[in-house]
């Protein structure tokens, strides 16, 4: 008895067990297993970038508004923000030298 294809149930047994691809929306799909070493070094930008998107504001009719904090250096920030044809970035340093009560801004806008 010949068998020309193996069975989908136990090709994706055996990726699932490898760890490294998996099947995904029909497709196999390559994954960095979470005991590889690589992981480590994809971990902390992804969480940010988890962290950023769980932040944003909806102000629906296609407006947005969203900002984060540098982890090294949690003085200094970024802001965005988007109403309808106005774009709005923000930059905001809280650690400038003699402001005691102040920050430095920098705001660009676009229309």
């Amino acid at each position: 008895m010949k068998v020309s294809k193996i069975p989908e149930d136990l090709v994706q047994i055996i990726l699932s067990y490898d760890g490294r691809i998996k099947h995904k929306n029909g497709k196999y799909v390559n994954i960095i297993h979470k005991h590889d070493e690589r992981y480590n070094m994809l971990y902390p930008i992804v969480s940010k970038k988890n962290k950023i998107l769980e932040s944003i504001e909806d102000f629906g009719d296609n407006a947005f508004y969203f900002d984060f904090t540098f982890e090294k250096q949690p003085m200094l920030a970024l802001c965005y923000y988007y109403n309808k044809n106005v774009f709005e970035i923000c930059y905001t340093d809280m650690k400038r030298s003699g402001h005691v009560l102040g920050s430095d801004q920098i705001r660009t806008k676009y229309n």
